[in-house]
């Protein structure tokens, strides 16, 4: 054998020996080798969810999703946003679609756009929502008809609990 696969062996052999001792000490420390999520639930407080749309209505999400507690990535938000894109625009000042533009919505009075035709169902829940916040946002945008039942918006919601959180994330960019 000559030298060049000889050190092409040991690479080989010690780097097989660095996975494996990665690896041994990462279930050593955590009890499973791949990143491990526990089962959270969603602990919003002062979450402004309409009565009606939560009661009685069936879950949006299978698993329980801990919104404080997730790091919310807004690069990821903004991908996020492109199923958004064919009913809203987001630049300041964009024009209304079918849908809203979302400049500025994150913190903005539900209906604040003056000269946009609202469903009555949404107009129906603007006092009672009041405002947008991170937590009407999400609940929202999981399953919009759920939440506002006669809503004009015929998008299905985005089921990824990650997803809504990186795009209420980026939402809260445009300002």
């Amino acid at each position: 054998m000559n030298k060049l696969s000889q050190a092409f062996i040991s690479t080989v052999i010690v780097a097989d020996l660095l996975a494996v001792v990665y690896f041994v000490g990462t279930y050593t420390l955590t009890g499973h080798v791949l990143p491990h999520h526990e089962d959270t639930k969603i602990v919003v407080e002062g979450a402004d969810a309409p009565a009606s749309a939560t009661a009685g209505a069936p879950k949006a999400e299978e698993k329980p999703f801990d919104l404080a507690a997730y790091v919310a990535d807004p690069v990821k938000g903004e991908k996020v946003a492109a199923k958004c894109k064919a009913c809203h625009t987001f630049d300041n000042g964009g024009p209304d679609r079918t849908g809203p533009n979302q400049w500025g919505i994150v913190g903005s009075h539900v209906a604040h756009k003056d000269g946009f035709a609202y469903s009555g169902a949404l107009m129906a829940k603007k006092a009672e929502i009041g405002t947008w916040t991170e937590a009407n946002l999400f609940a929202f945008l999981g399953a919009p008809k759920e939440y506002i039942p006669g809503t004009k918006m015929q998008f299905n919601g985005i089921k990824n609990p990650a997803e809504r959180a990186d795009l209420i994330a980026w939402l809260k960019t445009l300002k």
